[in-house]
């Protein structure tokens, strides 16, 4: 599942439990790939975390 594009078909969505410890140098590695247009390798990082989707919802601080 591509965290940073959309699906044509919604899937559920899980609550992101904001408890789990983020990973911020992931989180920056990912803003600065999605401010570069670099959605694979945005994708890639928040995929090889232990929390994708907070990872990626967290990058949003960074993101211009």
């Amino acid at each position: 599942m591509s965290l940073f594009r959309r699906s044509p078909q919604p899937e559920p969505i899980k609550p992101i439990d904001l408890s789990n410890p983020i990973d911020w140098d992931a989180a920056r590695r990912v803003a600065d790939a999605v401010n570069r247009g670099d959605l694979d390798e945005a994708d890639r990082i928040c995929e090889a975390t232990g929390y994708p989707r907070e990872t990626a919802f967290a990058a949003f601080r960074f993101i211009d």
